[in-house]
């Protein structure tokens, strides 16, 4: 996409009038002025500190022009899984060449690396604790860099803030145009931790099925690992009930299409916004309700009624 000849502005102007000589690090490089990439942040900072603040004054000091999207900032704390899965779900809505950039690293300043997955449509930057190989599962791996000792980290690094002092610097260079094999040396993926969404099991003939509680929102309500293809071989039917399994008790919830569809205060069973099932209370903590927490086993049985 970018070329690695050393020309002037004027050159440049001269190949396309949107085209423009970008020097960086003794080296200059083409990009295309008036581009505006987004650069997408995903972290467990929160807001009580600057953190935030710090990391897009950094994007903003070296790209000005780059477009800056908080995909959240409310991953509970240390929580790789809970992060590797928001970034899974939520990138098909960003357009392609979007960079991602996720900072959930309970292992700053150790012995992992940090680094940069190009997939088929995204750049995702961030720890190698698994936080982005579900995505790059996802999407298509096409390289792997290792950034840790890049030379577009801030001259210099801290052993806690990799987010500021890493990480946003790399992907702000990217933004502007500076070719991805001049930021990091490239590595194998199958080298990299990986984390995966495990699989439910599914009992057609008694209608069980087991699976596990893998989010709870702001909301209250708990998203479980169980897709709506692994439901359909049951033949569920909207209106009927479900015998819950969870937090060691036994619970009845009506599958429907959405928690609206019960009473306030009922249990509802339902395929969310990102096709998974999830339970939730009309009006209500269904996580609170039940005292659940990710992670915890649930059971499904469908309440086959007589006629």
């Amino acid at each position: 996409m970018y070329a690695s000849t050393i020309i002037t502005r004027q050159a440049a102007r001269r190949l396309h009038p949107r085209l423009v000589a970008i020097k960086s690090r003794g080296n200059i490089y083409l990009g295309v002025c008036g581009v505006r990439r987004i650069i997408a942040l995903l972290t467990d900072y929160g807001y009580k500190d600057p953190y935030v603040g710090v990391v897009k004054a950094v994007i903003k000091s070296i790209n000005p022009d780059a477009d800056i999207v908080d995909l959240t900032h409310g991953v509970e704390r240390h929580n790789v899984l809970e992060a590797a899965l928001m970034l899974a779900v939520s990138a098909k809505y960003f357009p392609p060449g979007t960079i991602f950039v996720v900072v959930v690293d309970p292992g700053v300043g150790g012995a992992r690396k940090a680094i940069l997955i190009e997939t088929a449509n995204y750049i995702l930057i961030g720890p190698d604790n698994g936080c982005l190989t579900l995505l790059a599962q996802m999407d298509g791996v096409k390289r792997v860099l290792d950034i840790s000792n890049s030379k577009y980290r801030l001259p210099k690094v801290s052993h806690t803030f990799h987010g500021r002092d890493i990480f946003v610097p790399v992907a702000a260079w990217v933004s502007k145009g500076i070719p991805l094999s001049e930021v990091g040396v490239e590595i194998d993926y199958r080298g990299l931790v990986k984390l995966d969404i495990e699989r439910p099991r599914i009992d057609v003939e008694r209608g069980i099925v087991e699976g596990k509680i893998i989010y709870i929102d702001v909301f209250g309500n708990a998203m479980t690992n169980i897709a709506s293809s692994d439901l359909s071989p049951l033949g569920l039917e909207y209106g009927s009930k479900i015998s819950l399994v969870v937090g060691g008790k036994r619970h009845y919830c009506t599958f429907e299409t959405t928690f609206s569809k019960v009473p306030a205060g009922e249990l509802a069973c339902y395929f969310n916004s990102w096709d998974y099932l999830e339970i939730a209370v009309n009006m209500g903590n269904a996580a609170a309700y039940l005292g659940i927490r990710p992670g915890e086993p649930v059971v499904l049985e469908y309440v086959k009624t007589t006629s």
